[in-house]
């Protein structure tokens, strides 16, 4: 009701509103999306344009996404069927109307018409620099002549990119958990307005901070809908408690287990532990050495989560034994230092929090049934 009453105020003849949509529950919408909406009467266009689409059902998807190859496309739709879905996923809707002259609108919309058709036109997609908001900053940058760009490029940004991925997913601690564990040091950066413009909600805000010719970009703001349950915070907490708990609750299924008649199922979650922490850690040796993924280069997780785990799954002589356990606790404890000290390249306290625990106890039952193993 709120969208029909909205669309029956008089329009003008040419005009461009920016649509930000809400976080969703699904991995794919803890983030956000946004559009433009164009309205047009001598052209008859009333269309919603976005960017950030993908097919998972494309052969070869799944395989291209982990090489860090990810085709994505723009599309159209109506306002009423896109509004609908929206609040169907109980996304919040907000509108901005941006303060184009009717040259401009026509100029902005030739460009999303170009980018979006055929559908789909694939290309290159990125998290933080080719993502639907990032299309939609740049092209709306290009029809106002760079002044986006100029006012937001000489701003810090509000949180950098490590930070808003906390955010928006403090709700759900095993997404939160994966990214902290995966993401390199270039999601700790600081960052610029411009680049914070990466994430829809915070484009919006920004967006309405710049002045065009002496006049605000954003004539007029609406909200069409405000979601029922999802209302990320403003700023991230570390959430250290719950990295800590789950890891202490591991650490102790480790530690109970060896009260039992010693053998195969006794020392199963510590074989399980061990097989966990070492194929993570293959994991980001792969991605950061072996896929497009950049933004997982330079992960010190690696040395928490290390592949040298595996080699106690095996039967190593004495004096090799000796050396494998003191470098994984020397790699353990430089990661610990360097990804809790707050000036490190890459913060993730929380990620020490959830990992020492058990790693300490993974330690201490390798070496008592090394041995164990050796006496018998």
């Amino acid at each position: 009701m709120l969208l029909l009453a909205f669309q029956a105020l008089p329009a003008l003849a040419q005009e461009a509103w920016l649509v930000t949509y809400g976080p969703g529950q699904d991995v794919w919408e803890r983030f956000g999306h946004n559009a433009i909406w164009v309205r047009d009467a001598e052209l008859e266009v009333d269309h919603v344009f976005s960017f950030g689409y993908f097919e998972m059902d494309r052969p070869g998807f799944h395989v291209d996404f982990a090489r860090g190859i990810m085709k994505y496309f723009g599309s159209v739709a109506s306002p009423e069927d896109e509004f609908a879905f929206y609040r169907s996923r109980d996304r919040s809707i907000r509108v901005q109307r941006l303060a184009l002259d009717p040259g401009q609108v026509r100029e902005l919309y030739g460009l999303l018409h170009e980018n979006v058709f055929p559908i789909p036109q694939y290309y290159d997609y990125d998290y933080f620099f080719a993502n639907c908001s990032t299309w939609l900053r740049d092209l709306i940058d290009r029809v106002v002549d760079g002044e986006v760009r100029a006012q937001l490029e000489t701003r810090p940004a509000q949180l950098n990119f490590r930070d808003h991925i906390r955010r928006y997913n403090q709700s759900r601690l095993e997404l939160h958990a994966g990214l902290m564990l995966l993401l390199g040091p270039m999601i700790d950066r600081p960052r610029t307005a411009w680049e914070e413009g990466f994430v829809p909600e915070a484009l919006a805000a920004w967006v309405g901070t710049v002045r065009v010719g002496g006049e605000p970009l954003v004539a007029e703001s609406e909200t069409l809908y405000v979601s029922r349950r999802h209302h990320p915070p403003d700023s991230p907490s570390l959430q250290w408690w719950s990295y800590g708990l789950v890891s202490l609750l591991a650490a102790l299924l480790v530690a109970v287990a060896l009260r039992f008649q010693p053998g195969f199922w006794s020392l199963l979650p510590w074989r399980s532990a061990v097989l966990a922490t070492g194929l993570g850690g293959v994991l980001v040796l792969l991605m950061w050495f072996g896929s497009g993924h950049e933004v997982i280069d330079g992960n010190r997780v690696v040395l928490l989560l290390n592949p040298a785990w595996l080699l106690m799954l095996l039967p190593v002589p004495r004096a090799g034994f000796v050396v494998l356990w003191w470098m994984i606790v020397a790699a353990a404890a430089a990661g610990a230092v360097l990804l809790a000290w707050p000036g490190s390249p890459q913060f993730r306290p929380e990620v020490v929090f959830g990992l020492l625990p058990l790693l300490a106890v993974m330690l201490w039952v390798s070496r008592s049934s090394y041995r164990q193993s050796s006496r018998s």
